[in-house]
């Protein structure tokens, strides 16, 4: 697999982004899978995993964040032509995956005591919930597997490794949720099945014989400190900012389910349609880090600000293309949410406004992600991670739990509104923040 550069030209920007686009949409269609064909199997049981996923990110998702810090120092590597130590990162991360398996065990065994369920909700969600974390290790391995090829630009091999993890994933939800009669569990099974296919995908290439010549993957298996606490120091903020942050949308969705199961009801299907949209935004935020730590890797940096500028265009082009259907005309989206086994006709109104709200929303997170990986490729990522939680807690957080504890009130609408409102803010912030130039580190 030859050696592959990455200038600022829009034919690289979207050679890098767009297959980064592809691979996080086919991720988060697995959770929208699972939702979906849940649906037409219970609308509890939709509704139920719906909150699983919130608790099971709340500790997945900060390994995922430590694990894809390798990425920032393999673009740095390669940017700098030592291409003979970009496998090293990514073992350092493989290691940190594995050093974490036993917690997540330990999580899944005592999950019936870690949950805030809805008691109509507990049956299903828990189950849910216990299955992904007794393989809670597999999120975080994958993505230090990809971080390898995303580094380096070459995020096809990514995209087909997650593509036919949520093609595989499709048949097994219907093979386990109906013809086996699993439900919840089923539907859990089939997703860990579909994270050892697209494992198994990237290691394979990972370790190809081409790759071993070039690039020593295996040769490079040692465990490296300082390297191992290099891509700690860049993922810590990340990965506490991923675990307060899901945490958060935990508490939202448990509070909105105890002040109604209709009130829960939109916020699943809202949820689900945003968890699946916001596939935008971490593409784009994937390919930014990519392309500027090949551009700091070799003291370029002129060219990040030309990338910038296209990310913006990009941002904007493509939070068009799925915004403005949601806010123009979300009948269709109605249609898909019909087939669901409950009248829920009662609700359209308000998920009608969710929908137009989830259009601004999907448009400014895109926009601040892009931001956001300039400055995480620069090792700032402490900066970027304290601005979102502060944010974030002050303007929806706090303002959603006080109106619940003081009135009873939770509406996915009223959140939404200040979802919109946070993520305007953060990005002003942070686009100052990346106007200094005090983000700007070469690591290696």
């Amino acid at each position: 697999m030859p050696h592959k550069t990455i200038d600022s030209s829009l034919k690289s920007i979207l050679n890098v982004t767009l297959p980064m686009i592809l691979a996080a949409m086919s991720t988060n269609l697995m959770c929208l899978i699972d939702r979906f064909m849940l649906a037409g199997y219970s609308l509890d049981s939709m509704t139920a995993v719906a909150i699983a996923i919130n608790s099971v990110m709340m500790f997945t998702c900060p390994l995922m964040g430590i694990a894809s810090s390798a990425e920032v120092l393999v673009g740095q590597y390669n940017g700098s032509k030592q291409y003979e130590k970009l496998a090293a990162p990514t073992w350092q991360m493989i290691y940190m995956s594995v050093f974490a398996w036993l917690p997540c065990v330990l999580i899944a065994y005592f999950a019936d005591y870690l949950n805030l369920y809805p008691a109509y909700y507990v049956k299903d969600g828990v189950i849910f919930q216990k299955v992904l974390m007794y393989f809670g290790a597999l999120p975080p391995i994958k993505l230090a597997l990809a971080s390898f090829f995303v580094g380096q630009g070459k995020t096809k091999i990514i995209t087909i490794a997650i593509a036919t993890g949520a093609l595989s994933n499709v048949v097994l939800d219907y093979l386990f949720i109906y013809t086996l009669n699993m439900g919840c569990r089923g539907a859990a099974i089939a997703t860990v099945i579909a994270e050892f296919i697209q494992i198994s995908i990237l290691a394979s290439i990972f370790f190809s014989k081409s790759n071993r010549t070039l690039y020593r993957t295996f040769q490079n298996r040692a465990f490296n400190k300082s390297l191992f606490k290099e891509c700690f120091r860049i993922g810590i903020p990340v990965s506490l900012s991923n675990f307060i942050m899901i945490f958060a949308w935990y508490l939202m969705a448990v509070t909105i389910g105890h002040v109604s199961k209709d009130e829960a009801t939109v916020y699943s299907i809202c949820s689900g349609l945003y968890v699946f949209f916001v596939f935008i935004a971490e593409g784009v935020n994937k390919g930014t880090t990519a392309i500027s730590a090949n551009m700091i890797g070799r003291k370029d940096l002129e060219s990040i600000e030309e990338v910038r500028k296209t990310f913006v265009k990009i941002s904007l082009f493509f939070g068009a293309i799925f915004a403005i259907p949601l806010a123009v005309c979300p009948e269709w989206m109605v249609k898909l949410i019909s087939m669901v086994p409950d009248d829920i006709s009662r609700l359209y109104p308000e998920i009608k406004i969710g929908l137009a709200l989830l259009a601004v929303n999907i448009t400014c997170e895109t926009l601040l992600y892009s931001t956001w990986g300039i400055l995480i490729a620069g090792g700032d990522s402490r900066y970027a991670t304290i601005v979102d939680q502060v944010c974030f807690w002050t303007i929806v957080c706090c303002p959603m739990l006080f109106l619940y504890c003081a009135w009873g009130y939770a509406s996915v609408i009223a959140l939404y509104t200040l979802v919109a409102i946070w993520l305007a803010i953060c990005q002003t912030i942070l686009y100052g923040r990346y106007k200094s130039l005090k983000w700007y580190n070469r690591l290696v």
